[in-house]
């Protein structure tokens, strides 16, 4: 990954004895967001950071128009935190043309999107 965000980009981590063991980006795509390129440390994987990382965002994540991107096996794991599988065409224009650019580049991805909850 780039060692700088992009401007406008949130960049948000999980630290373990001053390690960085997590972490994920939010980049603005038009007037949306984009959560891209989550990572959990491969020692660490299968141990409940990623979903607590998520956790700990939702309340950005209400506040905004949210979409992902991610592999087709992990849409459970997305759909625990407030995503839905959503179809192409119901995305705003820059999220459906982002998305198809992954798919025309033989990417197993699915498109999702962060459901606000309605008793917030």
């Amino acid at each position: 990954m780039r060692a700088q965000a992009p401007k406008g980009e949130r960049i948000y981590i999980v630290t373990l004895d001053s390690r960085i063991i997590a972490a994920l980006r939010l980049s603005p795509i038009g007037n949306s967001h984009l959560l891209r390129s989550m990572c959990v440390a491969a020692d660490l994987r299968h141990q409940g950071i990623g979903s607590y990382l998520l956790q700990q965002i939702q309340p950005e994540l209400a506040n905004l128009n949210c979409y992902c991107f991610p592999f087709t096996h992990l849409q459970n794991f997305y759909g625990s935190a407030d995503f839905i599988a959503l179809k192409v065409e119901s995305a705003p224009e820059a999220i459906q043309d982002k998305f198809l650019r992954y798919i025309n580049n033989g990417k197993n991805i699915c498109l999702m999107k962060h459901q606000h909850s309605m008793l917030e």
